[in-house]
């Protein structure tokens, strides 16, 4: 097992990943009335979906389950493919926080099927590996993340996380070979 302190901390770089765009969005809606376009490839959902954008206000609040239920019940209505893509990515942070890993990789899976450009589906999709002890997984999520941004803080702090828990596994796995 991980030591807490690492979960947490990696758990806290996938969630603000997920939400800093969210609070961008938030603000933006209270002070323009207008929804500016996002950054390619780090959509969320804060758009014409009441549903959607209810959920995401609920998730950048703490609020998972609430966020989760309502991004659910969005996901049902007729929504873009962005939007969707962003909301099955907003429900794979939502289940990081409640540490359902193969949950969260479900909803990633599902965002990265309809889009692989949203550099935070890659994100948390190498979080919630990481988290499940797929080390070379999450390496390779990483990869993909950084290659869409590279500059992202979020995916450089887990590519941190995921070296220290690379050399970690060599230490462990060397002593078990020498003992």
């Amino acid at each position: 097992m991980w030591p807490g302190n690492t979960e947490t901390k990696l758990m806290n770089v996938a969630l603000r990943a997920a939400l800093t765009l969210l609070a961008a969005l938030a603000s933006a809606l209270v002070c323009t009335d207008t929804l500016a376009e996002p950054p390619p490839g780090s959509h969320t959902v804060l758009g014409p979906n009441a549903m959607l954008a209810d959920g995401s206000l609920a998730l950048l609040n703490g609020q998972w389950e609430k966020g989760i239920d309502l991004t659910v019940m969005g996901l049902k209505n007729p929504v873009s493919n962005e939007d969707r893509a962003a909301g099955y990515a907003n429900l794979c942070a939502a289940y990081i926080a409640l540490k359902q890993y193969e949950r969260a990789l479900e909803n990633c899976d599902q965002s990265l099927a309809i889009s692989n450009t949203n550099w935070r589906a890659w994100q948390n999709r190498a979080a919630a590996n990481l988290q499940l002890g797929r080390i070379d997984d999450s390496m390779r999520d990483l990869e993909r993340g950084l290659a869409i941004n590279p500059n992202a803080p979020a995916l450089q702090e887990t590519l941190a996380i995921a070296r220290e828990r690379e050399k970690l596994q060599r230490q462990q796995l060397r002593a078990l070979v020498e003992s």
